[in-house]
């Protein structure tokens, strides 16, 4: 079992590494800038030296990086998506310097102009930043969504096509989000729903793709479209899918991270709750 969390940087990204640590993550995710602005500053020399120095001394198997709020590599919108590919490109050039190889990303939204046009474009998006950011390592992770407004990415199919379309296929993995999931309408509150879940997944995308979860109940409803977090256990999902998950040894090696509310006060409450649930 990896389990972690998604952590502050506040202070150099340096920092990320202690508050994970501190709550005995095995694997941390976080954010390389500001995820509601466009600009980033980048760390210097000496904050890249201290992340490094304290990857190397501390129990961390996995560190993965979340793209900025902002992202629509889908959008119809010129401006948009000039910024978005500007930002997506310094996160990814940033994570090969830093030694981070997976970046996860929602996959946008087309805005009115239809699935077939955004899933085109972000395809067209991916490839041309695979082209020409200098960032061989690092491979994109695809995260499922709720599906709220236009959004893509609420079924597996979208994640499939938009992997079969690229020219680089194997840049390519998945962050599997289970209150995205469930509010997209794959219901998992019970083991049987579970199963044939992770059976479609396999038939649809393939477990071999899966590269991280994203731990989180959810306040959403079941269908509802709704992107709500919500602590392990007390939300609308419950917590058999958790146990699961945990439980299933195909996903020994994967990165469950959690994004639940309340991070200062309730991540290792919510930690807690995840390994109790492990047999």
């Amino acid at each position: 079992m990896i389990l972690g969390a998604h952590v502050s940087t506040a202070g150099g990204i340096h920092n990320a590494i202690k508050n994970g640590t501190d709550l005995d993550c095995e694997a941390i995710q976080i954010f390389l800038r500001n995820p509601n602005q466009w600009q980033g500053k980048s760390p210097t020399p000496e904050i890249i030296e201290k992340f490094r120095t304290a990857w190397a001394a501390a129990a961390l198997s996995d560190i993965i990086v979340h793209d900025i709020h902002l992202s629509n590599l889908a959008s119809p919108k010129p401006d948009v998506l000039e910024k978005s590919s500007q930002a997506f490109r310094e996160q990814m050039e940033l994570a090969q310097v830093l030694g981070l190889r997976c970046i996860v990303t929602h996959l946008g939204a087309h805005l009115g102009e239809g699935e077939a046009f955004g899933l085109k474009r972000l395809t067209e998006s991916f490839d041309r930043l695979f082209e020409i950011a200098e960032a061989p390592d690092v491979i994109v992770l695809l995260e499922t969504t709720a599906g709220q407004g236009t959004n893509l990415g609420y079924c597996f199919e979208h994640i499939r096509d938009v992997m079969g379309m690229s020219k680089y296929p194997d840049r390519f993995g998945v962050c599997f989000d289970t209150c995205h999931v469930f509010a997209a309408g794959y219901d998992m509150r019970t083991e049987t729903d579970c199963a044939m879940i992770f059976s479609e997944f396999d038939d649809s995308v393939g477990l071999n793709r899966l590269k991280a979860f994203h731990l989180n109940d959810a306040k959403s409803t079941y269908q509802s479209r709704v992107d709500r977090h919500e602590h392990i256990g007390k939300g609308n999902i419950g917590a058999t899918a958790f146990a699961y998950i945990l439980n299933d040894p195909r996903f020994a090696e994967i990165p469950l991270i959690i994004e639940t509310p309340e991070m200062k006060t309730m991540h290792k409450v919510n930690l807690s709750t995840l390994r109790e649930l492990k047999e």
